[in-house]
C-alpha cells in the first residue's frame, strides 16, 4: 500500500489496517489517523513511533503485556493476531518439536517469573536457535528496568518491521 492510498483510507479502514502495528493497541492507530496526510513512508513510521514514545511507562508495559508468548503451541494455532502468527511461523516456531515447545514454555515461564512481563523479541528474520539464545541471554539480565527498556525497544522494532512490510516505497 502506498502513502497516497493510506492518506485516502476512511478512518474506519485506516484503524482496521493499522490496529495491530503495536500489538492489540487500536488507540495508537486511532491517534495516527489524525496525523494524515503523510508525506512519505518515513513520516508514517515516525508518526507511529512518536505516538508510542509519548506514552507513559505504564501504557508501554501494557502494550508489552499484550504480546503473546513466543513458541506457545496453542496460541500459534489459534488466538494470535495475524501479524504475530505470520512472524512466529516465518521464524519456524509453528514447526517446533514437542521438546522445543517445552523449552519455549520453560523459558517463557522463567522470564515472566523473573520480570513479570513476557519475553519480547522481534523474531522476523530470526530462527528458533537465535530466539532461544536471545531468551537465555536476557534471562541473565539482573535489572528489571533494563529489561523493560530492552522490551520497549523490541516493541518498537516489531512495529517498524510491520509498517515497513505494509507500506510501499
Amino acid at each position: 500500500m502506498n502513502v497516497d492510498s493510506i492518506n485516502s483510507l476512511s478512518n474506519k479502514i485506516f484503524i482496521e489496517t493499522f490496529k495491530h502495528i503495536f500489538e492489540k493497541s487500536t488507540f495508537i492507530a486511532e491517534d495516527a489517523k489524525n496525523i494524515r496526510p503523510y508525506k512519505n513512508k518515513r513520516h508514517v513510521i515516525d508518526s507511529f513511533l512518536s505516538i508510542f514514545d509519548s506514552l507513559n511507562l505504564e501504557s508501554k508495559i501494557k502494550i508489552i503485556n499484550n504480546h503473546p508468548d513466543l513458541g506457545d503451541k496453542i496460541k500459534i494455532n489459534q488466538g494470535l493476531t495475524k501479524s504475530s502468527q505470520e512472524e512466529q511461523t516465518l521464524a519456524g516456531l509453528s514447526q517446533c518439536t514437542e521438546e522445543e515447545f517445552n523449552i519455549f514454555n520453560e523459558l517463557n515461564s522463567a522470564f515472566k517469573l523473573k520480570f513479570n512481563i513476557p519475553f519480547i523479541f522481534a523474531v522476523r528474520g530470526k530462527n528458533k536457535n537465535e530466539i532461544i539464545n536471545e531468551f537465555q541471554l536476557r534471562l541473565n539480565n539482573a535489572d528489571i528496568n533494563s529489561e523493560i527498556e530492552i522490551s520497549i525497544e523490541q516493541v518498537k522494532r516489531i512495529a517498524i518491521l510491520r509498517l515497513e512490510e505494509l507500506i510501499d516505497g
